[in-house]
């Protein structure tokens, strides 16, 4: 019988789990026919562009377990406009589980927004788990970057200028 906190499913859970790599990434990113390139000054990062966005791959964490996908918007924020963007931020992570978006200063006048999908695989994780994780990071970020897109409308041919 199953102790009241255990889940007959997550009982050696990580048997048959393979380590987490930027390779794994790499192959989870050939197989879908993604184009990516390595950072030569950071080559724990894998860059590529998926509908006009910025994206990064990378392992975070202190046994680099956690799979962590990052898109920036294509668009730039005046400073100014801060406080309605954080709004719409936190409009968004306070209606979804993921991904967790954030503003960012860039420049002494300029704001990023970026959109980001952590996954916990310190335990290991296989092949059908990361491609999950990847495509989830990749479809919920551009979902975020839409929608902001939509709301600002008209507005967005004003902001990077």
């Amino acid at each position: 019988m199953t102790a009241p906190n255990e889940s007959p499913s997550m009982m050696d859970s990580a048997e048959g789990l393979a380590p987490m790599s930027l390779t794994r990434v790499e192959e989870c990113l050939t197989r879908h026919g993604y184009a990516f390139v390595e950072d030569d000054e950071h080559p724990e990062i894998l860059r590529a562009r998926f509908d006009d966005y910025r994206f990064q791959f990378m392992l975070t964490g202190e046994d680099h377990g956690v799979l962590q996908t990052r898109g920036r918007w294509s668009h730039s924020v005046d400073v100014s406009r801060k406080v309605e963007m954080i709004k719409l931020c936190n409009e968004w992570n306070m209606n979804r589980v993921w991904p967790k978006v954030y503003v960012r200063r860039e420049s002494e006048g300029l704001l990023g927004v970026y959109g980001e999908l952590a996954a916990d695989y310190r335990a290991g994780a296989l092949d059908s788990q990361i491609d999950s994780a990847i495509t989830c990071g990749l479809s919920t970020v551009i979902a975020f970057f839409k929608s902001l897109e939509e709301r600002l409308g008209a507005e967005l041919d004003e902001l990077d200028s």
